[in-house]
């Protein structure tokens, strides 16, 4: 019996020029996509605390981009599998990226800049089924593979916006770099439409249990877990507080995105080689332990740090470690995911890690209020030892993807 969508083009994954165009624009788009949203990264919480002069409002608004993720990432990735469509929510993704870079032009107050954070969350969203439908691309037995090759694409993306626009506020003022990732969000909005979508077979919709089921997967649940602890002390500390620390030490707006440049660059590195080269040679916890201790070495160490140059070393070390972790973990949760319910499985993952994103900083912004800045860096360092050891406890000591 000829299938409903049996007219809908299927190609062989790989081989087909749809599908090798696709790849390539992916690429762009998520440079675009990553590039519009970090552009303002290393000005971000130094604004906010300009604007309102409080620690605290300098982690409420930066836990305003994790929070929208929290509340969004697992309805989308079930509306997407309901659909079985994954490219209108990229081209929703850029249109809210440019809906916050706009609502951060216009903002003059801490609310004004939590919204237009919340708005960048959003956006951020959208990439449940971005990975979705770029890792369709590939045979399953290559999803972390994958993921290491577009995260590290996203990653440079965030490393050029991250340098590009610490230079671009010491030149034009604290908004242009909001007016330059507006550019970025039209651009990958046009270029998006290009972009060919593999769509999975039709399958019985996902029933209130089926959901469930998916989210109760272990390995699904560890890998969440495990990113919420590394991305509490990722947006707590080397996009939060570290570059306030940095202006402590005498940092200008441009050293600032140096300070973000250092962090990013040998974090590009390493998600490139973390879900390919090394995964040949090292089992996936060994890899997730030396990860988590490479962070918390290098989160411990940040007070203690009296010299910008210094803080940029220590930035590396702790790019390293996310480097490590972010796509093997990503890879992990959906692997044994079918692909037909891997957009929900995304969803479950990417909310859950973003408590994370939310709950770290707004409880580092409120220890630091009232305790002191260097609290912020011994409680994300602990942070980095909880993963080191639930990772020794319950990750298997397995690698070597299928090649």
């Amino acid at each position: 019996m000829t299938s409903p969508d049996s007219s809908e083009p299927r190609l062989p994954t790989g081989t087909s020029s749809p599908s090798r165009s696709s790849i390539l624009l992916s690429y762009i788009c998520t440079f675009l996509f990553w590039g519009a949203i970090y552009i303002y990264m290393p000005i971000l919480t130094p604004y906010t605390k300009h604007v309102s002069g409080s620690l605290q409002a300098a982690g409420l608004v930066m836990g305003a981009y994790g929070l929208s993720q929290i509340l969004l990432r697992i309805p989308l990735g079930i509306w997407s599998d309901r659909l079985r469509r994954r490219k209108p929510f990229i081209l929703l993704g850029f249109l809210f990226d440019g809906l916050a870079n706009l609502g951060l032009i216009l903002a003059s107050n801490t609310w004004m800049l939590f919204f237009s954070v919340l708005t960048a969350g959003a956006a951020a969203s959208m990439w449940v089924p971005f990975t979705v439908l770029y890792s369709s691309y590939f045979p399953p037995g290559q999803v972390a593979h994958s993921m290491s090759l577009l995260m590290g694409c996203s990653r440079l993306g965030q490393i050029t916006a991250n340098y590009a626009g610490g230079m671009i506020a010491e030149a034009w003022g604290w908004t242009a770099p909001f007016w330059a990732g507006g550019i970025l969000s039209v651009s990958g909005l046009l270029l998006a439409n290009g972009i060919f979508e593999v769509r999975p077979e039709r399958s019985p919709q996902l029933t209130i249990q089926d959901v469930f089921r998916v989210g109760r997967n272990r390995m699904l649940l560890t890998t969440s877990f495990l990113c919420a602890l590394m991305q509490s002390a990722n947006f707590s500390t080397a996009y939060g507080f570290t570059p306030i620390l940095a202006q402590l030490l005498g940092a200008s707006k441009a050293e600032l995105g140096i300070l973000l440049f250092w962090y990013m660059l040998p974090n590009t590195a390493a998600t490139l080689l973390s879900g390919t080269l090394i995964r040949r040679y090292l089992a996936d916890r060994s890899i997730l332990i030396a990860g988590f201790l490479l962070i918390s070495g290098a989160v411990f160490s940040t007070p203690l740090v009296g010299r910008l140059h210094l803080l940029y070393i220590v930035q590396a070390v702790n790019g390293i470690g996310v480097g490590l972790l972010f796509p093997l973990l990503m890879g992990l949760s959906i692997q044994s995911v079918p692909r037909e319910q891997q957009a929900t499985a995304m969803g479950f993952f990417q909310s859950l890690y973003a408590i994370g994103m939310s709950l770290g900083p707004v409880l580092s912004g409120v220890i630091a209020q009232r305790i002191g800045l260097s609290s912020v860096f011994v409680l994300n360092g602990a942070f980095g030892l909880v993963g080191a050891a639930f990772s020794l406890q319950e990750v298997p000591s397995t690698s070597r993807e299928k090649q």
